[in-house]
């Protein structure tokens, strides 16, 4: 799924089903925020409005070294 600009909540949403999908595949995954709106093919707008979501939810968190991991997706 491509997203150059998405400004409908319907896009965000559909979004955050690919961003949990990716982490629940790759439970170690960890990404820069450059990196992951490169994954996520989306601008840089889009990947910082989905990613402050889900880290808001607690379904994302931010290590150390500044990279996206997922809550309790340590290895």
């Amino acid at each position: 799924m491509r997203c150059a600009v998405a400004t409908d909540d319907r896009l965000d949403e559909l979004l955050i089903e690919r961003v949990l999908s990716e982490y629940r595949e790759m439970p170690g995954l960890a990404l820069t925020l450059d990196q992951a709106r490169r994954l996520w093919g989306c601008d840089a707008a889009t990947c910082g409005r989905v990613v402050g979501l889900l880290v808001e939810r607690r379904a994302l968190r931010w290590s150390d070294d500044h990279r996206l991991m997922r809550v309790g997706g340590e290895t």
